[in-house]
């Protein structure tokens, strides 16, 4: 396993600052409650969160990754300070204890050798009732099954076609109650399940209406979202 995520995956990312496939779970974050403080914990090019300090009135925006080659694009946006940690699995990250409104956390934990960490790292530098929105992929919905039993291919989605099993950057698997468990294990309880923005089943997902989204997501997550995403609140 690399060090730190390759700088062909960061270039990789082609994504529109403030209009990409996160902005719906950002705005509807947002809208859930008032925030001041953010930080955006494996940020990478700041493509996801660059803009939320105008698009949402927010005061303060931090970013925080191990790769320099992305955090140098991150600066280049709209971040009050841009930070290096070296290792996200065992080194502390340099903001001060329950100062933060809300910790954004997308697509990371899934690379780390020890993600209860980070999340309790990230349960340290919150605020009492602060919030954790956290993002991971889920690689075995119904379909990523399916194409699993034709390809045994564990990249169900493509996400890394051009890398091998032995170096895949994806290194933990989760389901929603292995995320309910440690969040648990880092001080946090779940306020909302809302990978309804990722239930995305084959030739349906332009046309599917969002009440049969939380439909499929309340009856089974796992089964149906290619993303589990929770919002949690810190409670001790």
């Amino acid at each position: 396993m690399k060090e730190h995520f390759d700088n062909k995956f960061i270039d990789d990312i082609n994504e529109t600052l403030g209009d990409n496939y996160f902005s719906p779970v950002l705005e509807w974050v947002f809208s859930y409650d008032q925030i001041k403080s953010v930080c955006d914990v494996g940020c990478g090019n700041g493509v996801f969160t660059g803009d939320i300090k105008k698009k949402f009135e927010c005061d303060k925006l931090i970013g925080v990754d191990s790769n320099q080659y992305a955090l140098k694009q991150a600066s280049n946006l709209d971040f009050d300070e841009i930070i290096k940690v070296d290792d996200l699995t065992q080194d502390r990250v340099p903001i001060e204890d329950s100062s933060i409104d809300l910790v954004i956390c997308k697509d990371v934990l899934e690379h780390l050798i020890d993600p209860l960490f980070l999340t309790r790292e990230i349960s340290r530098i919150l605020k009492k009732n602060g919030y954790f929105l956290v993002h991971v992929p889920n690689h075995f919905p119904i379909w990523g099954r399916l194409k699993f039993l034709f390809k045994n291919d564990i990249d169900t989605f493509s996400y890394f076609p051009e890398s091998s099993r032995y170096d895949f950057p994806h290194i933990r698997f989760f389901t929603l109650s292995s995320m309910e468990d440690l969040l648990s294990l880092s001080g946090f309880e779940m306020v909302k399940n809302i990978s309804f923005f990722f239930v995305q089943p084959p030739l349906l997902h332009r046309v599917m209406p969002l009440w049969l989204r939380k439909l499929l997501t309340n009856v089974s997550t796992d089964n149906f979202s290619e993303g589990i995403t929770i919002l949690a609140r810190k409670v001790n």
